[in-house]
């Protein structure tokens, strides 16, 4: 008798199929129609190929999944999508890597850091903040402020980068597209189509009269389409007229005006490998826990949005990283910049008719070979898949990966970062051990006539005596909270010849980045 997902199979056949229930972007049935897949809008199917969803994705969701299936997300990646988390652990790694991770703005988390800001009010330096609220999207809550009094007790703080590099007179910001096609190894690409989003009112440095001003400080397209000045482009070839222009356009505007592109696409890709690097070793823990006997690392790939901004000398610098970026078509530029990003990565995925059918018919062999076959030679066994899955992973890429170009595949200059962020959170990720609550009540002698009762001798009085003696039996036999001990890590290598035993980069928690190396050795972070 077959299953009911066996028979679904055999009855929906061997097309691919992917899940836009869970989507609200119209783009998506688009690019599965050019592709010549089918789509689902049931909530409940389990046995679609792809599954897109608008949301972060849970651990115990991605364990539901099957290994031929895969879906847009990662978990864990809210480490560097959420404004609070991003500034936390850049802020960690660059008190570990002060001259690697300088590429965003001086960022303080309140209320955590509210004193060091506090400081910089009292120097009555000069200086223009932003406030951000620390999980919100499309330009919600932000506004410029001089005023520590305006500051919410909740918030992210960074200090305004008021020197932009200006085209038309306006400034503007990047919207790069990144995608991650696997964790474990950690596989980044950049497609080279993005959108160059411009504020719609001639930019002033900020003054005490125009912080308002929030169409000539704010680049957000959410923020400034509304203003009756923005302009949208009319046509697919219109990609560098209006507020909202292409980044290949753009990129070519700098060559004919003689910049140096290379060398800042260059800082661009050390920008966004720094930024992953960093929540790696998260997000391989995750995808390992809820798939230990999956060793492809293929089920899961997430297309980011980086938000970079360019200053006067087009340095960049990480605004923010958007692990839903927004998929609305509004123009005929939108409809052609997405659908490229969307359908060059879904091609890469190397998806073929009758995955999911020779899944169910090869999983008893498969299953029965595992049983029957020592831990060594399966661990032999996933070695070698996941073997063949990088080559295949390579090959398809080769032949599929369209508009997108490979910045990381292993290299070893940033092999020292991720080996830093993984060993710092396994440092904060200490095991305790609870040990037994200890309840012995505490016994007096009995008094007989004002005097102590003689305790009669026994075998090992040593150890009696031990257990009351007056520096220990206070704290051996009263009744106490329950003991926890933890296990410590090594000493890690820092890059500048030193030692030091990392205490933070908490991927939950909050601490004073500042305290790293405070009475703690440091040396080499060489891998």
């Amino acid at each position: 008798m077959e299953s009911s997902s066996e028979s679904e199979t055999i009855s929906r056949g061997n097309e691919i199929v992917i899940n836009l229930a869970n989507t609200q972007y119209d783009v998506l049935e688009e690019v599965a129609s050019s592709l010549g897949w089918e789509t689902s809008e049931d909530p409940n199917d389990k046995e679609c190929d792809v599954i897109w969803i608008d949301g972060a994705l849970q651990p115990e969701q991605l364990s539901e999944l099957k290994p031929f299936q895969r879906i847009n997300h990662f978990p864990g990646m809210y480490a560097i999508a959420r404004k609070d988390h991003l500034g936390k652990n850049l802020k960690t790694m660059k008190g570990m890597f002060p001259g690697e991770y300088d590429f965003f703005p001086s960022t303080w988390l309140i209320p955590r850091d509210l004193t060091d800001l506090r400081n910089q009010f009292i120097a009555k330096l000069d200086r223009t903040y932003i406030c951000k609220p620390e999980a919100s999207c499309q330009g919600k809550g932000i506004f410029l402020t001089r005023k520590l009094e305006d500051i919410p007790e909740h918030c992210v703080v960074q200090k305004y980068l008021s020197k932009p590099y200006l085209i038309d007179g306006l400034k503007f910001d990047l919207r790069l597209y990144v995608l991650v096609a696997s964790c474990d190894p950690l596989r980044v690409y950049l497609h080279k189509e993005g959108l160059v989003r411009f504020a719609t009112e001639p930019y002033i440095p900020p003054t005490a009269s125009n912080l308002n001003e929030a169409c000539m400080h704010l680049t957000n397209y959410a923020i400034n389409k509304n203003n009756p000045k923005f302009i949208f482009n009319h046509g697919e070839n219109d990609n560098f007229a209006g507020h909202k222009r292409s980044f290949s356009a753009f990129m070519k505007y700098l060559e004919q005006c003689g910049e140096d592109t290379n060398a800042m696409m260059k800082k661009v890709h050390d920008m966004i490998i720094k930024t992953l690097c960093m929540v790696q070793p998260l997000l391989s823990h995750l995808y390992r826990a809820s798939h230990p006997s999956e060793p492809t690392s293929c089920i899961c790939f997430q297309i980011l949005g980086f938000d970079v901004f360019l200053d006067y000398k087009l340095r960049p610098h990480l605004l923010e990283v958007n692990h839903t970026p927004s998929f609305t078509t509004d123009t005929p530029l939108d409809s052609v910049v997405k659908q490229a990003v969307i359908g060059d990565a879904l091609r890469m995925l190397g998806l073929s008719e009758g995955n999911r059918a020779n899944y169910y018919l090869n999983q008893p062999c498969e299953f029965k070979n595992r049983t029957q076959k020592k831990i060594k030679e399966v661990r032999a066994m996933r070695d070698l898949l996941k073997a063949k899955s990088v080559q295949f992973r390579d090959n398809t890429d080769m032949k599929f990966k369209g508009g997108y170009e490979l910045i990381y595949s292993g290299s070893d200059k940033y092999k020292q970062f991720m080996a830093a962020a993984r060993d710092i959170w396994l440092s904060n990720a200490t095991i305790r051990i609870k040990r037994p609550e200890i309840t012995a009540p505490i016994v007096s002698p009995p008094l007989v006539k004002g005097k102590t009762k003689q305790t009669p001798k026994v075998k090992n009085d040593h150890i009696r005596r031990a257990s009351l003696s007056p520096s220990k039996s206070n704290n051996s036999l009263q009744p106490k909270a329950t003991l926890r001990g933890t296990i410590k890590f090594p000493a890690l290598k820092a890059d500048a010849g030193t030692f030091l035993r990392p205490r933070i980069f908490e991927f939950n928690e909050t601490v004073n980045p500042h305290t790293i190396l405070k009475g703690r050795r440091r040396y080499n972070y060489n891998i």
